[in-house]
Order: structure tokens, then C-alpha cells, then sequence
């Protein structure tokens, strides 16, 4: 067995950046597949060591952003106020124009925890004070489910934390565009965060792609920093963090810590009014029609990745080459998830279509031939298979969220 080359599952600390201390580990262990398509041929699945029945969950509409078009101009205050009368608090709302407090016809107003029959008697009372030109519009929305450890925990949280940014893939490309890669972000003054994944627009594309590969310039997150995936002005961006304080207003410096029990590991993903639009919804009233259980094929989307097992380097060394090169694979998951891994997936395949094809002229003026490459694990899974557990608990707590607000329009 000495000349044998074995990776083995790692064990991931969970590192505070406030306090400079280790809660404790993330323990990773290898599985047995049972999916026997050919691109998973010969390999394991790496599967933390949580259990997801030690969570409760919950999805929620974190806020949503409403237009209204008035028949008749008026300022944001009195909006503001006829709304205050029933929703019972002060809401954010802008107009279109530059000066806030200019009477004006076009409103936004952001409603956080929306409980859809209270929005529904909101707009019917505006309707009557004020006409409206259009049904209300969704100008954008935020979509959170949080898990809540049944034993109150800092450390069970960060466990789901990082479960939760090491496991979520994307469809949308959140590479090529530097602004989009994942970060960690822990305050708000200036340097209060940094890159998971390296890169530079002032680099060129090959060398962006070699940090790609690389594994010495990556940055695992902290357990108390919020990851974030997409650019602000994004059409969709994610944060997954550990929730601890809520009602925050970082102008006046305010926030509420939540009691222990209200913690919980949070995924949210932000929505814009194009995104919305894609979806299907336009108007307030879509809601009513809408499939929320189908947010989870789109936006959470949670996978483990795959490994070589163990290969004879001295009388297989094809499968020695691919555990060695799994072995870097390994670090980069450690440190940046399943985001950098298949990053460094693509990055590594774009690299080798790039040599072939310089090389490809050579040979051919030489009369030899490129052997047929091997077209295994190139599609948008790549070696990623389902993190099924993780996935069907996630779809349920959606189903959940669909039925109470298909029950507000009752």
C-alpha cells in the first residue's frame, strides 16, 4: 500500500475574524456513489459531517420592492403616513426624482417581512386616496431561508454557514466579471472584506485563468463574515452569513441583537426587476400565481463535489495523475467551495482546449494526430453531483413560503 496515493476527506476550522478564534471544525467524509453515469466512473462524493435534521427551516420574503404609479402627485410623506396607519411603522420610499421631498407620481417603497394581505389593503387604500395609473409593480425582492440549530449554537451555526457557501453552485456566471466573485465581507468601513477567489481586471485573461487554478491566493471565508456572491447592481447576487442581529440601519449605526434562539445560518438571494420580470412577475398580483418551489432549481442549488479514489501510481498512472491532480482540486474546495472548484474546473478544461488547439497545427504538418480526447464531466455539473438531503430540505421550506402567501391573496 506505500505506493498508493490516497486523498483523505479534510477537516475545515471554523475561524471567527472579530475574535480570532476557532469555534471548532467542519469534518468532510467520503461517500460511495450510487449513480453509475460515466462521468462519475471511479469516484466519491465529499459530504460534510451534518446532520439537517439538526436544523429547523424557514423561508421568507426578507423585503420586497413595490412601484406605484398615482393618478396625482403628492410627497413621499404623506404616503408614507397613510401607510404607517396600517402597516403600524415607517417604511422606506423614494421617488423618481432627484430632490426626495418634491411631489412627484412614481413611487418605490420597500416593505420588509411582508405579509401579503396587509400590502393588499395598503394598495387598496392608496387606490382610493390617491388612483393608481398601474398595479402595483415589483421592483425587486429578497428571498432568505434560514436554518435554526434545535441546540443553540455559535458553532452549529457556523457549520451551516460554511455548509451552505461551500455547496451552493450557481447558473450564472459569476467569474468572468470581477466585481461578481465570491467575497467576505465583515463591516462596513473600506477594506472590511476580502476576495475568496483571486483575480484583477488590470490582468490579462490568461493570467486571471492561471489564479483560477492556482490554490496559494485563495482566502476561505470567516465564520462571522457574510459571503457574498454577485456585484451590488447585480441582477441577482447572495449572501449567506450567520444572523445574529436584524432591523439594522447602518446610517444611524442601530441594530437589534437577536436572543439566542433567533440565530440562525441565513442563504438570501437579492432579486431586481429584470430578474422578476424573467421569472414571470410583473405585478404585485403574480404573486398570487406564483411558483415559489421553482426558486430552488434557480437560485439554491446545493451540490458536493466529486474525488478520484485510490490509484497504484506505479501500475496505473492515469488514475495516479488524476488523484495527484485531485489533490489540488481539494485545496481549492477547502478554501473557496464549490464556487472556486468548478471555477478551477472550467479554468483547467479552457487551458487544455487552448494548448490543443496550438498544438494541433504542428501535428498535423507533422502527420501525427492528437489522440480523441476524453469528453467525461463537461457539462454544467461538471463532477458535482446533487447534495439531495440539502436540496429537498430547502425546497420544502419554499413549498411552505408559496402556500402562506398564495393564502394572503384569499
Amino acid at each position: 500500500m506505500g505506493n498508493d496515493l490516497e486523498l483523505v476527506a479534510p477537516t475545515i476550522p471554523l475561524i471567527t475574524k472579530k475574535s480570532n478564534k476557532i469555534l471548532g471544525d467542519l469534518n468532510y467524509e467520503f461517500i460511495d456513489l450510487t449513480n453509475t453515469q460515466k462521468r462519475l466512473f471511479g469516484r466519491k462524493a465529499l459530504k460534510p459531517q451534518i446532520d439537517i435534521n439538526d436544523y429547523t427551516t424557514r423561508a421568507v420574503i426578507d423585503w420586497i420592492d413595490i412601484r406605484v404609479l398615482l393618478n396625482r402627485n403628492t410627497q413621499f410623506r404623506w404616503l408614507q403616513r397613510d401607510i404607517k396607519n396600517i402597516l403600524g411603522k415607517k417604511v422606506q420610499i423614494t421617488n423618481s426624482l432627484t430632490q426626495p421631498n418634491d411631489p412627484d407620481d412614481l413611487f418605490d417603497i420597500r416593505f420588509q417581512e411582508p405579509e401579503i394581505e396587509t400590502l393588499r389593503k395598503i394598495f387598496s387604500e392608496i387606490k382610493t386616496r390617491y388612483g393608481l395609473d398601474m398595479d402595483p409593480v415589483v421592483a425587486g425582492m429578497e428571498i432568505s431561508i434560514d436554518f435554526y440549530p434545535k441546540t443553540a449554537s455559535d458553532l452549529e451555526r457556523a457549520k451551516m454557514v460554511r455548509v451552505l457557501s461551500n455547496h451552493m453552485l450557481v447558473e450564472t456566471d459569476m467569474i468572468s466579471d470581477h466585481r461578481d466573485r465570491p467575497r467576505a465581507v465583515w463591516g462596513t468601513k473600506k477594506g472590511s472584506y476580502q476576495k475568496i477567489l483571486a483575480g484583477n481586471t488590470d490582468f490579462s485573461e490568461g493570467a486571471n485563468r492561471e489564479l483560477l487554478i492556482a490554490t496559494d491566493w485563495d482566502h476561505p471565508p470567516y465564520a462571522d463574515a457574510t459571503v457574498v456572491i454577485g456585484a451590488k447592481e447585480a441582477d441577482v447576487r447572495w449572501r449567506i452569513m450567520d444572523k445574529v442581529i436584524d432591523t439594522q440601519n447602518r446610517d444611524a449605526g442601530t441594530y437589534e441583537e437577536l436572543t439566542e434562539k433567533d440565530r440562525r445560518a441565513r442563504i438570501e438571494v437579492t432579486l431586481n426587476q429584470t430578474e422578476m420580470q424573467k421569472l414571470g412577475v410583473q405585478h404585485f398580483d403574480a404573486l398570487k400565481e406564483f411558483n415559489f418551489s421553482s426558486l430552488q432549481g434557480k437560485y439554491f442549488r446545493f451540490f458536493l463535489p466529486t474525488f478520484s479514489g485510490r490509484a497504484v501510481h506505479k501500475t496505473v498512472w492515469r488514475e495516479a495523475i488524476t488523484v495527484a491532480r485531485d489533490r489540488y482540486r481539494m485545496i481549492k474546495f477547502r478554501s473557496s467551495g464549490g464556487v472556486g472548484l468548478q471555477a478551477m474546473d472550467q479554468a483547467r478544461a479552457e487551458t487544455q482546449n487552448i494548448i490543443r488547439k496550438q498544438t494541433l497545427t504542428a501535428m498535423h504538418n507533422s502527420g501525427l494526430k492528437l489522440p480523441l480526447r476524453k469528453r467525461v464531466a463537461t457539462g454544467s455539473s461538471q463532477t458535482f453531483v446533487a447534495y439531495r438531503e440539502l436540496n429537498e430540505r430547502v425546497l420544502i421550506a419554499l413549498r411552505n413560503l408559496g402556500k402562506r402567501v398564495h393564502k394572503g391573496f384569499l
